[in-house]
């Protein structure tokens, strides 16, 4: 293998948020996540002209994960070389990529499933369908130790890193333990302050896995995340780093935990607040002022994840 793979990190903004597409340069050129369906025209065909690259030439469409701000733009990409890239994606996940539909599915499962209002949730459900270009039968249903060969020696490892979604996969490249983690590792959340994490077992399941197994030299992650500071950190980490932004993946972790674990209610009605429904005192506990009816935001999602997590130890 070359020293060095040239990857080239591609922010795709939409509103107030972006998510980072990565680009690896090799004789079979992939791009790791894409956006939503207006990135591949907005962001990631330009950023890839700037360095003298065609998004035509584009071989591989590796998705680490079903949700629409990582998987929304595959379509458009995949148009745009000519229906000839290989689209590959977790095989849990591969649903939302054949069904736009599947996305309103999982959305009245969590965080639509906390917010009464019929107006909010139609207006959530047309920005989920805006955001996907359209649907595609992928070429690779990929799990847990599959490689995926780019040329040469270039040769992209899959691991399963669930949690932030139930079938998150980290792309890793051989030999340079270089690490495309996306969403599967958090920190302390993002703009809205808290991470988002459908099962906190697997999550730190996956984010000790990348910790003590892996030991990335680089992390790619899918969006900036907080320090434990409340400061935006860089999506792209190397070095000694690393293993900080890690630790705080699980430092948040376990206080979140503890406090939701001496709040959520198992046997008994409680009341309902105006904006956090059933969580209003976790969010008066830890501080959370965001409003959930956003999209997209963490909170119905994460205290969701929780509460099922600790109703399960409980019934044990």
């Amino acid at each position: 293998m070359t020293n060095e793979v040239r990857v080239i990190p591609i922010e795709c903004k939409f509103g107030p948020v972006s998510a980072f597409a990565y680009y690896v340069d090799a004789p079979e050129p992939a791009i790791i996540d894409t956006g939503v369906n207006a990135s591949a025209v907005s962001n990631i065909e330009p950023t890839l002209a700037a360095h003298g690259i065609r998004i035509e030439d584009i071989r591989w469409i590796l998705l680490t994960h079903g949700h629409v701000d990582h998987l929304g733009g595959a379509y458009a990409v995949w148009e745009k070389t000519g229906r000839r890239a290989k689209v590959a994606i977790p095989k849990k996940e591969a649903r939302l990529l054949r069904d736009l539909n599947e996305h309103i599915v999982d959305y009245k499962a969590l965080q639509g499933k906390y917010i009464t209002d019929p107006e909010i949730q139609d207006k959530h459900i047309t920005m989920l369908t805006t955001d996907i270009g359209g649907n595609i039968d992928p070429d690779l249903e990929v799990v847990d130790g599959d490689g995926i060969n780019l040329g040469d020696d270039i040769t992209i490892k899959v691991m399963e890193t669930p949690g932030h979604s139930i079938g998150s996969v980290t792309f890793i490249i051989n030999k340079l333990d270089w690490a495309f983690a996306a969403d599967a590792v958090q920190m302390y959340g993002g703009l809205g302050g808290l991470p988002t994490i459908e099962n906190p077992t697997l999550y730190r399941q996956s984010v000790q896995r990348l910790l003590e197994e892996v030991r990335p030299k680089r992390l790619f992650l899918g969006h900036p995340f907080r320090d434990f500071k409340g400061d935006m950190q860089s999506a792209q980490i190397e070095g000694e780093q690393v293993t900080a932004v890690l630790q705080d993946s699980l430092d948040m972790d376990a206080k979140l935990r503890d406090v939701i674990k001496r709040y959520v209610t198992f046997d008994h009605a409680v009341e309902h607040h105006e904006l956090y429904g059933p969580f209003g005192s976790i969010a008066e506990a830890i501080g959370y002022t965001g409003d959930p009816r956003h999209l997209p935001c963490a909170f119905f999602v994460t205290m969701h994840g929780y509460k099922e997590e600790l109703i399960g130890k409980s019934s044990k």
